[in-house]
């Protein structure tokens, strides 16, 4: 059966207006910090209750997991994206129509991952040098779960349904934490962390599905299919240009430093990228906002102008803090042998707010349909990525060479924007 939102298709009030945004904002906001910090807690306990190599084998499920969200946050962009416009256009059936189609292919990818994971278990612990495979059979469990979850948070979205969204988010930490935590205590360790992972997938599905429940959707026209499709791909470039911006730093460091450096590094990247988890937000609640904006022949370009605001003011607080605070909170939690962090915090925190900001501009834009900003950010990720390489003499050269390369991508960005702006009268004068 086509699982789909229902739409409550009466009178409402503006949600797209810059106070009801600022407030599902802050909503999503609030929500994020802690599912963020229901996370760390949880890292913190298996770091403890785990042995070393215990620890690295539950990281590796980790991991897997992430690598799939280049799968998962496609879907749920494009949900987003198309909701929001046919929810601003009246055209409530090719919406529902939309998410059907999507939420289809989700349950069907979700089944391949599931296999391709879980099926050859044993080769995959031999391959990735693990005590069992049981992990991998216990992650493929949640893989149908997670896409089309993603679908449905896509939905919510779409309809500016932050309060709901929100609550998703702590869903899915809440059932993490707890079923991780509690089997790792009872003894079921990395095999008790896993089963934790897939249990917050299917939380979130059930929840999401009560908070919005499902109706039937129609079907797609070949051309509404195909442009679905075409827009899908610029959407998964954006998304890997993001993943390689936010990870090929610590891939090279832990390449070239030995262990205990790149721990370091990898203490300055945990704290400085809650800069870009916390402007994340804000991207969230831009994105469906400008497609109905776009859609209802509104002005879109106050919203671009709003987001970069709260993300600038948030991203600036961040670095200050991590100025005034970074010593503090290094020797505080993690203990003396990081103090070598504290040097490198400024500089990393100042990295990710400009990133953050180039991950602004690159939304508004795609939420449009404009997909030239995303082949900017994926070479932008390129350009950092074997600037990292070459100056990596010292863990500060890698830091200032991201300083410098998401300097340039910003302005590019932004410059691309301004460009489009201008030319509008041109076009529309012609």
């Amino acid at each position: 059966m086509d699982q789909v939102e229902s739409i409550d298709s009466g009178a409402r009030p503006d949600r797209t207006s810059g106070r009801a945004l600022l407030s599902g904002g802050a909503l999503l906001a609030l929500a994020m910090l802690g599912a963020n910090g229901g996370n760390y807690v949880l890292n913190l306990l298996l770091g403890r209750w785990l042995s070393p190599a215990e620890f690295a084998d539950a990281n590796l499920m980790v991991t897997l997991m992430l690598l799939v969200t280049a799968v998962a946050a496609p879907l749920q962009l494009v949900a987003a994206r198309y909701v929001g416009m046919h929810d601003a256009a009246g055209t409530l059936d090719q919406g529902a129509a939309v998410v059907s189609w999507l939420y289809r292919r989700a349950a069907m990818g979700g089944l391949l991952l599931a296999i391709v994971i879980g099926g050859p278990a044993p080769l995959w612990r031999t391959v990735f040098n693990t005590a069992s495979p049981w992990p991998f059979v216990l992650l493929a469990v949640g893989m149908p779960a997670y896409l089309t979850q993603a679908v449905r948070r896509g939905t919510l979205q779409g309809h500016l349904r932050f309060g709901p969204l929100a609550a998703s988010f702590l869903a899915e930490m809440f059932g993490r934490l707890g079923v991780a935590a509690g089997l790792v205590a009872a003894g079921y360790g990395v095999s008790g962390a896993t089963a934790g992972l897939s249990a917050s997938f299917i939380v979130t599905w059930v929840v999401v599905r009560i908070l919005q429940p499902p109706a039937p959707g129609g079907s797609l026209g070949r051309e509404a299919v195909r442009d679905l499709r075409r827009y899908m791909a610029p959407t998964a470039v954006f998304l890997i240009g993001q993943i390689l911006i936010n990870n090929g730093d610590v891939l090279v460091v832990k390449m070239a430093f030995p262990g205990e450096a790149a721990g370091v590094y990898s203490a300055v990247a945990l704290m400085g990228r809650a800069v870009f988890f916390l402007s994340w937000s804000a991207v969230a609640t831009l994105f469906p906002a400008v497609a109905h904006r776009e859609a209802s022949g509104s002005d879109t370009d106050t919203l671009l102008v709003g987001g970069l605001a709260v993300v600038g003011t948030a991203c600036g607080g961040m670095v200050a803090a991590a100025a005034l605070f970074g010593d503090v909170l290094f020797r505080s939690i993690l203990g003396p042998e990081y103090a070598a962090a504290e040097s490198m915090l400024v500089s990393y925190a100042t990295a990710t707010s400009l990133f953050a900001v180039a991950n602004l501009v690159v939304t508004h834009q795609l939420s449009m349909g404009r997909t030239v900003q995303s082949h900017l950010l994926v070479m932008g990720a390129v350009g950092q990525t074997v600037s990292v390489i070459v100056v990596r003499a010292s863990m500060a050269a890698v830091v200032n060479a991201q300083v410098l390369a998401m300097s340039a991508l910003a302005a590019v960005l932004l410059g691309s924007v301004l460009f489009e702006i201008r030319a509008r009268p041109t076009t529309l004068g012609s």
